[in-house]
């Protein structure tokens, strides 16, 4: 299964001209190369064609991948368009600042953290399933707020540890969902 997103901002001060050719062009290459299936890929664009990028549908289609999913799946997870950092609210980042993806609707509904990201998409995925996730935006390098990031052409492409990582909100959420099964 794969989610891709693409928003061009059209008619927005922000407009950007790539995205929906990104979407274009990966959903090709996941289908043509990894074998995905064009029935199991869901495309969010603001194009006029397909459904609407906004807040509410990226994170329904992001909890939908993680509920559906399966040790042994694989998913492909695929964002290109704004990304921010905004002040944190929660006061869970060393920086101060938590990154966001700015759906089409972002200046009415709000911005998607990074925090809530992670506990909808990451933090429910089933343990073994592989999520493969390319964002194309600005501050998108700890979106996902992992342990680890890959940095291909860094000579030995290999994961690095992230060192703003914290291991206390992943415990936190994992508590809070093993508080909720044995109630």
């Amino acid at each position: 299964r794969a989610l891709l997103v693409g928003i061009n901002y059209v008619g927005t001060g922000g407009e950007l001209s790539g995205c929906h050719n990104d979407v274009i062009n990966i959903k090709k290459y996941i289908m043509e190369v990894h074998g995905f299936e064009e029935d199991n890929i869901v495309v969010l664009m603001d194009d006029g064609e397909n459904a609407e990028p906004t807040g509410s549908n990226i994170m329904r289609e992001l909890e939908r991948l993680a509920e559906e999913s399966e040790s042994g799946d694989s998913v492909f997870f695929h964002y290109s368009g704004h990304g921010a950092s905004i002040r944190d609210d929660n006061g869970d980042e060393k920086d101060g600042m938590d990154e966001a993806l700015c759906p089409i609707d972002y200046a009415t509904n709000g911005l998607l953290r990074d925090d809530t990201i992670y506990t909808s998409f990451i933090a429910a995925m089933q343990e073994g399933v592989r999520a493969i996730c390319l964002m194309d935006c600005c501050h998108s390098g700890s979106i996902m707020d992992l342990p680890y990031t890959y940095r291909p052409g860094s000579g030995d492409n290999v994961f690095v540890q992230n060192p703003r990582f914290k291991f206390g909100k992943f415990l936190r959420i994992f508590g809070a969902a093993v508080r909720e099964v044995f109630k």
